[in-house]
């Protein structure tokens, strides 16, 4: 799934992270915990803009947030819970989602964007209560911002710096292979070492 993310965004550049990000905002599944720092690396190997990411992506959050909240607002609670768990939408996380926004109203659209899982499913009970769109819009614009400016500004540090991470990990996996091949040994050396069962002696 990350791969194919990740070959999707290499080939198709803002196109791809445009239709991944109005997907995960609509509920899909779709990770932009995976899809903006691997643009963030793209911005770092010189593919991609960082501005443009930034753009691109609050641009898609926007039309996402307004598709899902369209589809709650005409169709209501009960028709997007049944027809959204035919394309994997849990209907725990909208139950989670209304929870949060019953408690927060329109500060839960802004703070909601910025929260994994959550934030694709901040939209619908914003539609379901027909938030105006003068609050829903600004709401979600601040939360996405934030969301999508960190991880994209994250992603490309990563990519600059990749060289000096894996050389920082790279004795780290050795320690974990040693660490290991001593506890593979050790379970086999108790293996052969365990008591065995005497056998009964005949009557």
């Amino acid at each position: 799934m990350i791969h194919s993310l990740e070959s999707f965004l290499t080939t198709a550049g803002y196109l791809a992270l445009f239709l991944l990000t109005v997907a995960q905002c609509c509920g899909f599944p779709v990770s932009s915990e995976v899809v903006l720092p691997f643009a963030g690396v793209l911005v770092a190997t010189g593919t991609l803009s960082l501005p443009l990411v930034i753009l691109v992506a609050l641009l898609a959050e926007l039309v996402g947030a307004l598709i899902a909240y369209g589809i709650a607002a005409w169709v209501g609670r009960q028709a997007v819970v049944g027809f959204g768990q035919r394309f994997r939408l849990k209907e725990s996380h909208f139950e989670a989602a209304e929870r949060f926004y019953e408690r927060r109203g329109v500060v839960a659209v802004a703070v909601g964007r910025v929260l994994p899982v959550l934030r694709s499913y901040t939209s619908y009970p914003a539609g379901f209560a027909r938030m105006p769109l003068v609050k829903f819009i600004p709401a979600t614009l601040v939360g996405a911002l934030v969301w999508d400016a960190s991880l994209s500004i994250a992603g490309m540090e990563l990519g600059k710096n990749f060289n000096r991470i894996g050389s920082v990990i790279k004795p780290v996996e050795y320690l974990v292979l040693a660490l290991l091949v001593v506890a593979l040994l050790y379970g086999a050396w108790r293996y052969v070492k365990r008591p065995v069962a005497t056998a009964k002696e005949d009557l």
